[in-house]
């Protein structure tokens, strides 16, 4: 069996703070992203892995079983011991996950919930304390933020069923959506580039200092691909622009968009030729 070691995934050490394991997330996502690897048919595959490390390590509740699992099944990287948990005491904390396929392979295909009550209404309670509603567990996924701007359809894996789900654009984290197996939480995972707020998006863009200084033309991602915008002459550095409806899509008003606000970072160089330097003392010297 593969044990997926999330902490390898994201070059980290086992005690890493979640400041440690956020930046780890938005550094390597950025290298592996697949825009950003057009050429290489592995970055997808590593961005995925990268993005489940995360998904988990970055929830507390996830990441404490995870750690206490990992340690005493003795998994590769981890500490040994004797094997106390069953599948009750996981639910479906890890599902749609690789390690929560070893536990399914570990402790074979389950309810991963224990039920509780009499009659035809039933409660079922993990030992992560989350509750199911009375027709089903909770199950999640994570989508990547263009995924929650497009829209997707996936297929799951839901137990011993596999469904198709549709995922509407605009949709946002912790979104709930009722399924025939149960309930479906969202989770949407960080993104290397853009930071979401609400229906707004916000990203950093360097400018060269000519540029701040003189004025001109610069070239904007965005989510929906590049934008050419207007850098006014005498930009300051942390200068925030507006792009209106270049945001998300509202949920279930796809043809209303929020706005995309781009802060620009004026990058100032740490290294001048001759030529540069003597033209830079002219500048000093005119009193710039």
């Amino acid at each position: 069996m593969n044990f997926t070691d999330y902490y390898k995934e994201l070059e980290l050490d086992k005690g890493a703070s979640e400041a440690d394991i956020k930046k780890a997330f938005r550094r390597l996502a950025r290298q592996y992203h697949p825009d950003a690897n057009p050429d290489d048919p592995t970055a997808e595959e590593r961005f995925k892995r990268i993005s489940e490390a995360y998904e988990v390590l970055s929830d507390p509740q996830k990441r404490a079983k995870y750690d206490t699992l990992s340690q005493q099944r003795g998994f590769p990287g981890r500490g040994g011991g004797s094997f106390q948990f069953n599948q009750e005491d996981v639910g479906d904390m890890f599902q749609g996950t690789s390690f929560g396929d070893l536990l399914s392979q570990l402790f074979g295909q389950g309810t991963g919930n224990r039920e509780q009550g009499t009659g035809n209404r039933r409660r079922r309670t993990g030992n992560d304390g989350r509750r199911t509603t009375d027709d089903g567990r909770i199950f999640s996924v994570t989508l990547t933020l263009e995924e929650a701007f497009t829209g997707v359809t996936k297929r799951l894996a839901m137990g011993d069923r596999k469904l198709d789900v549709t995922f509407k654009p605009g949709v946002i984290h912790g979104h709930r959506m009722k399924i025939p197996v149960g309930v479906l939480e969202v989770s949407i995972a960080p993104h290397a580039r853009f930071t979401r707020e609400g229906n707004d998006v916000r990203i950093t863009e360097h400018v060269p200092l000519t540029t701040a200084l003189l004025g001109g033309e610069h070239s904007v991602h965005t989510l929906s691909g590049k934008v050419t915008v207007k850098i006014p002459e005498g930009t300051k550095n942390g200068k925030t622009m507006r792009l209106r409806g270049m945001g998300m899509p509202v949920y279930e008003e796809p043809t209303k968009r929020g706005d995309m606000f781009v802060v620009l970072h004026v990058d100032v160089p740490t290294q001048l030729t001759e030529e540069q330097r003597a033209l830079v003392e002219q500048l000093r010297n005119l009193g710039l």
